[in-house]
């Protein structure tokens, strides 16, 4: 078996840490709306590829989180509290909502569940242990604000996923742009969140949240441990969301994230992309 890999963007011969066994995490959707056709291709090319490597006699566990909580709108604002003002339900009534729509399109299409959905909700603590981490390694600062940021210039190899430079990188393009960060680049661990807001946590910074990227490092290794085989997700979520995964992730545990990162590009509609991210 060889796939293409794009940490390296060469087609590799298939080596599973473990003989016999695959762990695979797959980046899954954000329960604001309802899922569409490019969600559908994503999925449906992930079941694929889990059901050929159990057709190969692999034990394979399959991880795909929900994430109800982090992923912000480029004006910094929660995707489920802008959802759940918009239908004036309870952020958790709108992710329960759209999480079982979406399973119910997955199951119609005859998409094998994941053998573990994990929530980012339910993991808080495990992301706040990351981030002690990175900032007793100094990978990460605090901010007078109550903000914890990633310094994308403290990990050398920040880029080997996507291509992109620290150096030239600009501000904007996907990437929240603040003064209080030290590089532009740089991405929240933790965010402060008023008494107001209705998704917050305690933690050693303050009553927040957690940013989106660190969610997926905390379920990925979680489940399927500090190194595991497979990364698997849309192209699009390449950079930052996969590119900061693998810094953060590294960063803490000092060990290699995924081994193979399998990438599905978007479906376009007359030339443009379908997506909501």
């Amino acid at each position: 078996l060889q796939v293409f890999n794009y940490l390296t963007r060469k087609k590799e011969p298939f080596e599973p840490l473990e003989k016999g066994r695959v762990g695979m995490y797959v980046c899954g959707p954000t329960m604001y709306d309802h899922a569409h056709l490019g969600h559908t291709k994503t999925y449906v090319a992930m079941d694929v590829i889990v059901r050929y490597l159990r057709y190969l006699g692999y034990k394979v566990r399959y991880v795909q989180n929900i994430t109800d909580v982090g992923h912000l709108l480029d004006t910094g604002e929660d995707r489920i509290l802008k959802g759940a003002r918009r239908e004036r339900v309870e952020p958790m009534e709108l992710v329960e909502t759209y999480t079982r729509s979406y399973f119910e399109d997955m199951d119609a299409l005859g998409v094998v569940r994941p053998n573990i959905s994990p929530r980012a909700s339910g993991h808080i603590p495990e992301q706040i242990e990351i981030v002690k981490t990175l900032l007793e390694k100094e990978y990460a600062y605090e901010t007078e604000e109550g903000n914890v940021y990633f310094s994308v210039e403290k990990f050398a190899e920040y880029g080997k996923l996507s291509g992109r430079k620290v150096e030239e990188l600009e501000p904007g393009a996907r990437v929240a742009v603040r003064d209080e960060k030290r590089h532009p680049a740089d991405f929240a661990l933790w965010k402060h969140a008023e008494p107001g807001h209705i998704l917050r946590w305690p933690s050693p910074w303050g009553w927040g949240y957690p940013g989106w990227h660190v969610e997926c490092s905390a379920m990925a290794t979680k489940y399927l441990g500090e190194a595991f085989d497979i990364h698997g997700g849309g192209l699009e979520n390449i950079f930052p969301h996969n590119e900061c995964e693998i810094a953060q992730s590294e960063a803490a545990t000092g060990k290699p994230f995924a081994r193979y990162w399998i990438l599905v590009g978007s479906l376009t509609v007359n030339g443009v992309k379908m997506s909501k991210s």
